[in-house]
């Protein structure tokens, strides 16, 4: 009957963040967890039936993730990313719901943080009403601890995974550990799992050369970290010829935890005075910093109409037109292809291997 009685909460999916967000439901919040299935073509294609043409590719996947959930017998939905689009985002979700029927608790994380301390506290007080605060902030705590940790492994797996000596041995090591992190219900069981997959990459044999050819990732905060919803460009470019070392500054832990805008700003102050959105200053900044440090290339990663990324475009050609850095632009929406995003990253390959090649 407890049981019967708890909330069934899910989360749009989210990259690999929604392990850490189990733990904190299940093991702080004292609620059920219902884990939204990874994303495939079909979530794209159920989001893209019920949403406006030409919202941006993550609104339509985070739609088509909630509906999957719904599937599965959720009964609350917390919606993460609902300060986009002027603090709309989030509704319009949320109408969109309502009008197909679905009678479902809908907790926008965009509306309650309004209210800083109090809107948080009330969003507990939703998910459970006997919550108690001391547990649910250890949890908090441990589930931070869990998400820097996913940074910074898959950071490791981002650099290496071009030199393996057999490739997609970093990757399963990864793998386990996300499924035992999804297990863990507590700190100790966190703090094996990571162990364990810290020495685990520690063992995966590579042939590195010296000097790799080394790309920067850049972009919408989206699509950059979900590797469904930029179609692998990582995994794929970092298999390319000998291999590429991948950089990605985008993450939960780097936008959300620890950024300092006004250092951005007042690094990027030579191309731009002023910030253009939710993402911009972050994406300048570290096409900057990837071009003073002598990268080879920039991808530059976005949805289609991402009105941030789009203003930030012009400010990048100068960027690669001072420091002499070529920069890839890759744009998505719910046509993209496969076969066009791997042909684009080839053509980009091999300029930058000539260009490393002539400048020997």
């Amino acid at each position: 009957e407890r049981m019967q009685s708890k909330k069934k909460v899910g989360f749009p999916r989210m990259d690999h963040y929604n392990v850490a967000l189990q733990y904190l439901v299940e093991t702080g919040l004292d609620c059920q967890y219902v884990m939204a299935p990874p994303m495939t073509r079909k979530t794209l294609e159920l989001g893209s039936k019920y949403s406006p043409d030409f919202v941006c590719a993550p609104f339509k996947y985070t739609l088509g993730s909630m509906l999957e959930m719904l599937q599965q017998g959720v009964d609350t939905i917390v919606e993460t990313g609902g300060v986009c689009r002027l603090g709309y985002y989030g509704e319009l979700q949320k109408q969109i719901l309502r009008d197909l029927g679905y009678d479902v608790q809908f907790l926008n994380l965009a509306d309650m943080g309004k209210h800083k301390i109090r809107g948080y506290r009330r969003l507990l007080r939703e998910l459970n009403p006997r919550i108690r605060y001391g547990k649910a902030a250890r949890a908090l705590s441990d589930a931070l601890t869990a998400v820097r940790r996913i940074d910074e492994l898959e950071g490791r797996v981002r650099t290496d995974r071009g030199f393996e000596v057999r490739r997609g041995s970093m990757q399963a090591v990864f793998d386990a550990f996300l499924a035992e992190t999804a297990a863990a219900r507590s700190r100790k069981e966190l703090d094996a799992a990571y162990e364990k997959a810290r020495a685990g990459l520690d063992a995966v044999k590579l042939c590195k050369p010296e000097q790799p050819l080394r790309v920067g990732i850049i972009g919408e905060y989206y699509t950059v970290m979900d590797d469904f919803g930029n179609h692998n460009v990582e995994r794929i470019l970092a298999y390319m010829g000998q291999g590429v070392e991948i950089h990605r500054w985008m993450t939960f832990t780097h936008r959300n935890l620890e950024y300092d805008e006004k250092a951005d700003l007042a690094f990027i102050a030579p191309y731009v005075r002023y910030s253009m959105g939710p993402t911009s200053s972050a994406t300048l900044a570290a096409a900057l910093r990837y071009a003073e440090a002598g990268f080879d290339g920039i991808v530059h990663v976005k949805s289609f109409g991402c009105t941030p990324e789009v203003d930030v475009m012009p400010v990048l050609q100068n960027i690669s037109a001072d420091k002499k850095i070529p920069i890839l632009y890759l744009s998505y929406d719910s046509q993209t292809g496969d076969a066009g995003i791997q042909t684009r990253l080839e053509a980009f390959y091999d300029m930058i291997e000539m260009k490393r090649k002539n400048a020997l």
